[in-house]
This record gives structure tokens, C-alpha cells and sequence, in this order.
């Protein structure tokens, strides 16, 4: 015997009928029948349940006549659609004050404020609109921000930019990473771990991943461990794409045998692309120049002033008092990369007015009577201005790889120039000796300086000087009609002379950008000369970012907030580093959906 079939209500479609409304008092809501009297929901739009419902329940009702029951349904399906819409005018209200609430949270994380600064906030909010519009301080009042509500706000946008990130990284063709550690002020060690990747439209996203804090060691094994456990639980990405890694040059990241890109290396099973930062090299390479006999005079002279507060608000005044091309003097701070220079530059601008302010005091500095160490700081003050052009060159967000190595390359031709002319006693490119220093010594110290520049040559062709493949895929990436087709790789070669042929392609090359040149080509027919450029992209040049995040964090995790957790402060560090911005409206929807359901309590953090 076959099995009876059920029958489904579904399979019927059954509809409602809009002649029930005025007969039996009811309507449709949200795809149920609705009793207008009652308001109770009938699940099936079958007119014997809707007449069993009205007769039983509203029997006095069933006894009106057709004109009664079509004047009655007007009045209370007019009374529903008003009820409607001041539940939808309430929920749209508070819809808008809890996104503004996620709003001052995130700028108040990037400003590096306090979590109960949210409080502050709403008083001056309160005050303004109780002058501006009176009638709207209801809805401001409702905007929470307190401590707490801020801290949960900025967590809840941190997982949203996580998610975020998570999404697009699963878009990526090719990415890097870079790599930092330093220490916060409770002396916990922070490893920085930032993702730039690439996607097939060759749009590059540069983000903070995690900042792991690492309460023990900091070998290489551990810092390995700790990039694995992040890119699998933040990301949930293998390292198949992965291009390259840039990091410090520190023993713990890129030793021979043990070091953290070595370990991960070992843990892919594949070779990465390894670079030690290029601007950190080029702060190495400037060491090389011994003027300490210089620095070490200025940085005496510079706290003997500043330190103490008498002799400082004095030496201020007089400077005042003698219009003074500065008001002050700048402290020497060794690890700030520009520091050197600017110290030096604004003690050569007040050298006159700091040798007469000292003339009468107890301590002594013979330095600066002496010819030779004055000529010597005029031109340790060039040089190192020099350097600081090319520093800052090379500093920024979303900096291309091929652009900051012609940035160092085309320095090296200067320092050559330098060597040259200086050779000749010519100075025409280090004003301050050129101002300083008499004509007829200008030959003399040439020969002299020339030989400074010579080391400093030396130091940038030993530490910043690319190999030969390396330097033929960065001049084919950044200029694919100037390289020989013979010196790129075999799989390039028919591609090059393709496209070299193009003139479509040559004028499109020189009139847009290189995103948009690259982005034109035919995926087939440069399909190998694509991937090269797209894994070119994805290079981090330098941990300039993990540098300018932990200037963040000490700026966040200060004195007066030494207790902010590790969480809280990551938390803080993604949202103030983030380019993405927050979807606002979905963690809006996500709030009002979580408040049906108990939720878990608060952390209790500091703030």
C-alpha cells in the first residue's frame, strides 16, 4: 500500500483575500494574517479559520451589518498603519543613535583618547544642542557613550575590520608581510604583523593583521609561532601566496639558522623573498660618517641650555631680545631618523647667538672658536640634510618597491656628484659651507670632505645594492619598453618584445598610471608579465608603518592609561591604522538583532 501523501499549505498557495479584511477584520502584516481587533496572527489564509476566529472571539462585532464592519476596518486598519509608523520612526531614531555612537567611538580611538572621553563628548554635545535645538536634545540625550560603551563599540569595529580584511585577503593574488617588535611601556614585547596584498584588478590593500603581545622570549621560533598563529586564526590564510617578508634586519627575524623568516621558510617549505628595510639600511649607512667629535659638543651645548629651566627661559628671552632667526633650540633624540638633522640645522642658525649667550657662563666650549670643528659642523650639517631629503623620500604609506630603489639609486649618482665637485673645491651643493667657509679654503677641505663622501658611497653600494635579476625585474615592472628582452627570464621574453611592439599599449604606458597600464593588458597574452608585476606590488619596501603604529601605541599606552589591556589595545591600533572604513550599518543591525538575545557581559577594562 502506497504511503499518504501530507498535504502541504505551501504547495496550495494559498493567498489572502483582500474582501476578508472588511468582513471578518483582519489584514496582512509581514506575510501573516493579522486580526485587527486583537491583533492575533493566523497562520493559514483560509477564510473558515479567519470566520471561526472572528465569530468566537469578537462576537459582538459579528453581529454588525456590511456598512458597520466596512466603517470599523477603516478605523482600525487606519489605527495600525499610525501604531506602524511610530515603531518605525522609533527604531529608525534608534538605529541612528547607536550608529553615531559607533562613530565618536572610532574617532575617539584614533585620536588616541581615553575611553571615558565618550562622556565628555556628550556634554559638549548636550550644551550645543540645548542652544542650537532645544526641541532634538531627547535623541542626543540617548546617544551612549559611556566607558564602557565605548570600549564595546571599538572592539565590535575592530572585528568588523577584521572581517573585512579577512574577506578581501581571500581576493588577494600575491602578498607580503612586514615585520616589527618593540616593547610598550610595561616593557611587553609587541609584534607588529602588516599584510599588503593585491587583487586580480591590481587593487593593493595595506592593513594590520594583529599585534601579538609576547610575555616571554622573543627568538626567532617565537615570533614564527606567533606570525603562523595569527595568519591562521585572524585570516585563516595559508602562506601559499605569500611573496615576500620585510623586517628590521634584527638577528631574532632574519638569522642565518634560527631567525623567524628562516623557521617560516622551513614551516612553508619554500623560499621567501627577503628584505631587511630600506630605510632603516639607509639610517646605517649614514653612520659611517665619524663627526661624533661634532655631534657630541652640540648635544652638550643643547641640554646644558634646555635642562635646566632658568638658563633656558634666559637663553629664550635673549634670543627674543636679539630677533633671533629661531626661538629655540631642538633636544637630540638618537632612535627619531630626521632628529640629527634638524638639530644641527637649527644650531647652525643660532651658532652666533649661542657662542655670545655662553661667553660669560662657567662651563666652557673652546669648539666653537675652533675653525676646523666649525667647518666641520657646517659640513656634517649639509650632509646630513641631504640624507634627511632622501629619509623622507622614502617614508609613507603604500610606497612601491621599484620607486623607492630609484629613490636610493638616483641618491648614490648625487653622492658621486658631491665627490666630484668637492674634489674640485666646489661647494655649490652644501650652502651652509658655501656661506660659511672663505673661497680660498673651499679647495683644500674639498679634498677633505670628498673623502667623507667616499665612505658613505661605499656603505650604500654594500648595503643597497640589488642584484642583477632583482634589478632587471624592478626596471621591467616600472618600465617594460626600456629592458632588453635577452636579460628577462625565458618565460617574459616573448611577452616583452609583444608588448614592446605595441604602440597602443606604449602610449597607454606613458599616459596613465602603472595600475592602470597593467590593469589594461590582456590577461591571456601577458598573463606572465601580469604576475610579475602584481607579486612586485605587493612588496613592502620598508617597516615605515610598523615604525609610525608603535609611535601610536606609545602614544595610547602612556603613563596615564599604563594599565590599558593588550586587547583593548590592539583594538585601538587596527582602527587607528585601518584605510578601510567601518560598515556602520551592519554592526548597527547586529546590535539591534543581539539585543532580542542575552548577551555576555562586559569585560571589565581599563580605559
Amino acid at each position: 500500500m502506497s504511503e499518504k501523501k501530507k498535504r502541504k499549505i505551501e504547495s496550495e498557495h494559498r493567498v489572502f483575500n483582500t474582501e476578508w479584511t472588511n468582513k471578518y477584520l483582519c489584514t496582512v502584516s509581514k506575510d501573516k494574517i493579522l486580526c485587527l481587533v486583537c491583533r492575533e496572527t493566523l497562520a493559514v489564509p483560509k477564510e473558515y479559520n479567519l470566520r471561526r476566529h472572528f465569530e468566537t472571539k469578537h462576537p459582538n462585532l459579528a453581529k454588525l451589518n456590511p456598512n458597520e464592519k466596512i466603517i470599523k476596518a477603516a478605523s482600525l486598519v487606519k489605527n495600525l498603519s499610525g501604531k506602524q509608523q511610530i515603531f518605525k520612526k522609533v527604531s529608525t531614531e534608534n538605529d541612528t543613535v547607536t550608529k553615531v555612537s559607533f562613530q565618536i567611538s572610532k574617532e575617539i580611538a584614533a585620536a588616541g583618547k581615553c575611553f571615558t572621553e565618550g562622556k565628555f563628548l556628550k556634554k559638549c554635545m548636550l550644551i550645543a544642542v540645548s542652544e542650537l535645538c532645544p526641541e532634538k536634545r531627547g535623541i542626543f540625550e540617548n546617544v551612549s557613550l559611556s566607558r564602557m560603551t565605548v570600549q564595546r563599540r571599538i572592539a565590535d569595529i575592530s572585528t568588523n575590520l577584521s572581517d573585512q580584511l579577512k574577506q578581501r585577503v581571500s581576493e588577494f593574488c600575491f602578498y607580503s608581510l612586514a615585520m616589527d617588535e618593540s616593547t610598550d611601556l610595561k616593557d611587553t614585547a609587541q609584534l607588529l604583523i602588516f599584510i599588503r596584498g593585491i587583487d586580480k584588478n591590481f587593487e593593493i590593500t595595506e592593513e594590520l593583521v594583529g599585534m601579538c603581545s609576547m610575555m616571554g622570549r622573543t627568538t626567532g621560533k617565537d615570533i614564527s609561532s606567533e606570525v603562523i598563529k595569527c595568519m591562521n586564526d585572524k585570516l585563516g590564510v595559508d602562506f601559499t601566496n605569500l611573496v615576500a617578508i620585510c623586517t628590521d634586519g634584527a638577528p631574532a627575524m632574519c638569522g642565518k639558522n634560527v631567525g623567524a623568516v628562516t623557521l617560516l621558510e622551513e614551516f612553508i617549505g619554500r623560499q621567501i623573498t627577503k628584505h631587511h628595510c630600506i630605510i632603516h639600511q639607509q639610517v646605517l649607512c649614514s653612520k659611517v660618517l665619524k663627526f661624533e667629535h661634532v655631534m657630541s659638543v652640540v648635544v652638550s651645548i643643547v641640554n646644558l641650555i634646555r635642562s635646566r629651566g632658568l638658563k633656558h627661559r634666559t637663553f629664550r628671552a635673549f634670543l627674543e631680545g636679539e630677533d633671533a632667526e629661531c626661538s629655540d633650540l631642538i633636544y637630540h633624540t638618537e632612535v627619531r631618523w630626521l632628529s640629527r638633522g634638524r638639530v644641527l640645522q637649527r644650531f647652525v642658525a643660532l651658532k652666533e647667538e649661542i657662542a655670545q649667550f655662553l661667553e660669560n657662563g662657567p662651563i666652557k666650549f673652546p669648539e666653537l672658536e675652533n675653525e676646523s670643528w666649525n667647518q666641520d659642523l657646517f659640513f656634517f650639517c649639509d650632509i646630513t640634510a641631504h640624507l634627511n631629503d632622501l629619509n623622507i623620500q622614502l617614508q609613507g604609506k603604500n610606497q612601491l618597491i621599484f620607486q623607492m630603489c630609484a629613490a636610493v639609486k638616483a641618491f648614490k649618482m648625487k653622492l658621486k656628484l658631491f665627490r666630484s665637485q668637492l674634489s674640485k673645491g666646489e661647494m655649490c651643493h652644501f650652502p651652509t659651507c658655501a656661506q660659511n667657509i672663505p673661497q680660498n679654503k673651499h679647495a683644500e677641505l674639498g679634498e677633505k670632505y670628498a673623502k667623507h663622501i667616499n665612505l658613505l658611497i661605499e656603505e650604500f653600494d654594500r648595503r643597497l645594492t640589488l642584484s642583477k635579476d632583482d634589478d632587471i625585474q624592478l626596471k621591467l615592472i616600472e618600465d617594460p619598453f626600456s629592458v632588453d628582452p635577452e636579460e628577462v627570464t625565458q618565460d617574459l621574453q616573448l611577452e616583452v618584445i609583444e608588448l614592446q611592439c605595441s604602440a597602443v599599449y606604449r602610449n597607454k604606458h606613458r599616459e596613465s598610471s602603472l595600475w592602470d597600464f597593467y590593469k589594461s593588458l590582456d590577461d591571456e597574452k601577458y598573463k606572465n608579465l601580469i604576475e610579475v608585476a602584481l607579486k612586485t606590488f605587493s612588496i613592502f619596501g620598508s617597516t615605515y608603518i610598523c615604525e609610525q603604529t608603535f609611535s601610536i601605541m606609545n602614544m595610547n599606552k602612556n603613563k596615564q592609561r599604563s594599565s590599558l589591556t593588550d586587547d583593548h589595545l590592539e583594538d585601538i591600533m587596527k582602527i587607528s591604522t585601518s584605510n578601510m572604513t567601518p560598515e556602520y550599518d551592519k554592526l548597527v543591525a547586529e546590535k539591534r538583532s543581539g539585543e532580542l538575545q542575552p548577551g555576555k557581559p562586559p569585560s571589565c577594562g581599563p580605559s
